[in-house]
C-alpha cells in the first residue's frame, strides 16, 4: 500500500471511530487504541506534508487566529420560529396551517416534532461533498463565516460519503454538554476568569473566538435540524444520519395527537439528556406544503416552537443552611427570594458541597443564576457579575455537625464531601429512613417526611427496616401509628397495607433502599440480577462482586463494609416476613427474532453492517460473524460473496435490508 493510500486508510478509520464515539455513542476500541491510530496518521502527515489531505480528521485542532470574521449572506434566509406556550397555542397554529393549505386545495399535512436544542444556529455548506463554509444565523439574512471554528467540531463531517449529494446545505445547532460546561467553569475558576452562566452562553461565546485552536479545546457539538431542498423532513433527518451527522435522541412523526403526547412525554424526559433543550419544534413534513404555506418577514408559517417554562432564573441569596444526608454528607442549601422556575416557585436550591460554595464566591445579598438540572432539583450555577454587596462577608464552612454538633471531616483526602462522623447522628438516620420509603426505593405510600420525623423522634427504631416490626403485632402497630400527630386510623391502616406490600417488592428496590454508599438504582438492579437473593449477595466475594456490570473497586469496598457492619441482615429481614421478589432472568423472549442466529454480509443499500447488527440484536437475535449450521438467517447486500454461497448450500433463509427494516416495525417515510 503506497503512502497516500495508507493515509486514506488511517483517516477513514479515525473518522469512523470518531463517528462511533461522538455521534453513535458506540465506541468499539479503547481510547488508547484510538490515540495510536491518530498518532500514526499524524506522523505520516508530518513526514509527507505534500500528500496530506486538507480534510484529514487531524485538522480539527484549529488554525491560526483570524483578525476578524467575514460576513456571509444566506442564499435562503435563516428565519426564527414563532413560539407557542400552551397546547391551545399549538392547536391554533395547526388550524392556521390547515386553513392555509386548504385555501389553495385539499391537503392533509403530516407533522414532525423534535427537541429544540439550546445553542447557536449554524448553516453548513458542502460542495463536492466537502465542507466549504459554515455561517452563523446572524440577522437571518447575513451571518458570520465561522468555517475554521466549525471544522474543529467532531460531529460535523468534513467530508460526506458518496451516497450523499455533491452539494447540500444542512442547518443545525452548535451546543455544549452540561458536563463540559461544568468542566470549563472549573478551569475558569482556577484561572480567575468569569464563569459561563449556562451552556448556551458558553457555546455562543466559543463560536465567536477568533482562534479556532481555542475552540477545539472547548469540545463543542452539533445537531442537525434541517436539510435544505429535501422533499420530506422526516426522510431528510434519516438521510443526514446515514451521511455521518448526529441524530436527535428524541423525535416523532405523526398527527397532532401524537405530537401533543410526545411533547408531554418529553417535559421531564428531556431534562435527563446530557445537553440543554428549551422546547420542541413542530414542522409540516412535506416540502410542497411548506412552500405553499410560505413565511412572514421573520418566521416560517410551517413550523413553530413549543416552549416549556423557563429552566433558568435569577434570585437573591438570603442565606445558606446545611443539610445532613443519610451518609452524613453536609450539603449547603441556598435560601432564596422566591422565584418562578420551570413552572414552580423556588425558595431553596442546592449548592452541592463546600468546594463548590467556595468556587462560586457567593455572598449573602448577591444575585445568583438558578437552573433545574437533569434531576429536576434547583441548583445555583453562577453568581451574577458585580452583584456582591461591598459589605458582604465570606460564607463559613461548618466545623461541627449542624444537627448533633459532632465532628465533621472527609472520609478520604481526595474526597470533596465533608461528613458528620457521628454514627448516632439523628439527621443521618432521618435521611436514611426517608430514602428507605421513597419512590425510588421501596415506594411506601404514606411514609412522608412529617411521619418519618415523628418515627425517628419516638426512639423506637435503630434501623429503617425495623419499621416492619409494626406488622408483627398489627393491633399494637396500628395503635402506635394512630398515636402520631395528624395521623388518623384510615391513614394508619393504609400505611400498614403499604408495609405488607413492600415485603415482597423486587429485590433491587430492597438493595437500593438500604442506602449503601455509591449503590444507586441501576447498580442495585445489576446486583439483584447477578445474585438473585440477599443471602447470595451477602456471601459474595470480591471476584463475584467485581464481575457484576458497573461494579468497580470503590463500590465493592462499600458493599463489603456494609456487609461487615450488618452481617445478619438477610436473616433479620426473613424474621420480619420480608421476602423480596427475585428478578426474572433477562430474556429476549417475545421479540420478533428471539432465538434466531443472524449473520450480515455484503454492502447494504443504506445501513452499515454495524447498524444492521445493532437492529438485529434489538430484535432479539444473536449475531455472529460466520455462517454455520446454527445460523438461521443471513442478511445479504451487494457483493455478499462466500457467506451467501454457504448459506445457499445449507438452505439458510436469505433476507435483505428491506426485510430487516420491515421486521423492526418502524414507519419509515415514503
Amino acid at each position: 500500500m503506497d503512502i497516500q493510500a495508507q493515509m486514506k486508510h488511517l483517516a477513514d478509520q479515525v473518522q469512523e471511530h470518531r463517528r462511533r464515539y461522538y455521534v453513535l455513542d458506540q465506541p468499539i476500541i479503547s481510547d488508547a487504541e484510538y490515540d495510536a491510530l491518530e498518532r500514526k496518521l499524524r506522523q505520516l502527515e508530518a513526514d509527507y506534508p505534500l500528500l496530506a489531505d486538507p480534510n484529514s480528521p487531524t485538522n480539527r485542532v484549529g488554525a491560526a487566529p483570524l483578525e476578524r470574521f467575514n460576513k456571509a449572506r444566506h442564499e435562503i434566509p435563516m428565519l426564527s420560529l414563532d413560539n407557542a406556550y400552551s397546547l391551545e397555542d399549538l392547536r391554533d397554529w395547526e388550524n392556521r396551517v390547515r386553513r392555509g393549505l386548504n385555501a389553495s386545495g385539499s391537503a392533509t399535512p403530516a407533522f414532525s416534532a423534535e427537541l429544540k436544542v439550546d445553542g447557536l444556529s449554524l448553516a453548513l455548506h458542502y460542495e463536492n461533498r466537502i465542507l466549504v463554509r459554515a455561517i452563523t444565523r446572524g440577522n437571518g439574512e447575513t451571518g458570520e463565516d465561522v468555517t475554521e471554528n466549525a471544522r474543529t467540531i467532531a460531529d460535523i463531517p468534513l467530508e460526506l460519503p458518496r451516497i450523499a449529494p455533491e452539494t447540500l446545505e444542512s442547518r443545525g445547532e452548535v451546543f455544549l454538554s452540561r458536563k463540559r460546561w461544568e468542566e470549563l467553569n472549573i478551569e475558569r475558576d482556577l484561572n480567575g476568569e468569569q464563569r459561563f452562566a449556562n451552556p448556551r452562553n458558553a457555546a455562543s461565546g466559543t463560536m465567536k473566538l477568533l482562534d479556532s485552536r481555542e475552540v477545539a479545546k472547548r469540545r463543542l457539538q452539533f445537531m442537525p435540524w434541517q436539510l435544505l431542498g429535501a422533499d420530506n423532513h422526516a426522510r431528510a433527518m434519516l438521510e443526514l444520519f446515514r451521511w455521518g451527522f448526529g441524530a436527535m435522541p428524541a423525535r416523532i412523526d405523526g398527527d397532532m395527537e401524537e405530537i401533543l403526547a410526545f411533547i408531554e412525554a418529553q417535559r421531564e424526559a428531556r431534562l435527563k439528556l446530557p445537553f440543554d433543550t428549551d422546547g420542541i419544534v413542530i414542522k409540516v413534513q412535506q416540502a410542497e406544503y411548506q412552500q405553499r404555506l410560505g413565511a412572514t418577514d421573520r418566521t416560517p408559517r410551517w413550523a413553530i416552537a413549543f416552549k416549556y417554562p423557563a429552566a433558568q432564573a435569577t434570585s437573591t441569596l438570603l442565606g445558606v443552611t446545611w443539610q445532613v444526608g443519610r451518609t452524613g454528607k453536609l450539603t449547603p442549601v441556598a435560601e432564596l427570594e422566591p422565584v418562578e422556575l420551570a413552572g414552580s416557585t423556588v425558595k431553596r436550591a442546592t449548592l452541592h458541597n463546600a468546594d463548590e460554595l467556595e468556587r462560586l464566591g457567593a455572598r449573602v445579598g448577591c444575585r445568583v443564576f438558578l437552573e433545574k438540572g437533569g434531576d429536576v432539583i434547583p441548583k445555583v450555577v453562577a453568581v451574577v457579575p458585580d452583584s456582591i454587596p461591598d459589605d458582604a462577608k465570606m460564607l463559613e464552612i461548618p466545623l461541627k455537625c449542624p444537627v448533633c454538633s459532632g465532628a465533621v471531616g472527609k472520609d478520604a483526602e481526595d474526597e470533596v464531601a465533608i461528613r458528620c462522623q457521628n454514627d448516632e447522628c439523628p439527621a443521618k438516620f432521618q435521611a436514611r429512613m426517608r430514602h428507605f420509603g421513597s419512590k425510588s426505593a421501596l415506594d411506601i405510600e404514606g411514609l412522608g417526611d412529617a411521619l418519618v420525623d415523628q418515627l425517628v423522634a419516638s426512639g423506637r427504631f435503630e434501623h429503617p427496616w425495623e419499621i416492619f416490626n409494626l406488622l408483627q403485632d398489627k393491633g399494637k402497630g396500628l395503635a402506635f401509628l394512630t398515636s402520631m400527630e395528624r395521623l388518623g386510623e384510615k391513614s394508619a391502616q393504609n400505611i400498614m397495607q403499604a408495609l405488607e406490600e413492600a415485603r415482597v417488592k423486587p429485590l433491587w428496590r430492597w438493595v437500593h433502599a438500604l442506602g449503601i454508599p455509591f449503590v444507586g438504582a441501576k447498580t442495585a438492579e445489576n446486583l439483584a440480577q447477578a445474585f438473585g437473593r440477599l443471602e447470595g449477595l451477602w456471601s459474595a466475594d470480591d471476584i463475584a462482586l467485581l464481575a457484576v456490570d458497573e461494579i468497580g473497586p470503590k463500590i465493592a469496598l462499600s458493599l463489603r463494609d456494609y456487609f461487615q457492619r450488618h452481617p445478619s441482615l438477610p436473616a433479620q429481614l426473613r424474621e420480619l416476613g420480608i421476602n423480596p421478589e427475585k428478578p426474572a432472568p433477562k430474556t429476549t423472549n417475545g421479540l420478533p427474532l428471539f432465538g434466531q442466529t443472524a449473520v450480515v454480509t455484503g454492502t447494504l443499500p443504506t445501513l452499515s453492517r454495524e447498524e444492521a447488527e445493532a437492529l438485529l440484536i434489538k430484535l432479539g437475535a444473536k449475531v455472529t460473524s460466520s455462517v454455520s449450521r446454527k445460523t438461521t438467517v443471513l442478511i445479504a447486500g451487494e457483493k455478499a460473496g462466500s457467506k451467501l454461497d454457504k448459506a445457499d448450500a445449507l438452505g439458510i433463509p436469505v433476507r435483505d435490508e428491506a426485510w430487516l427494516i420491515k421486521t423492526t416495525g418502524l414507519k419509515l417515510p415514503n
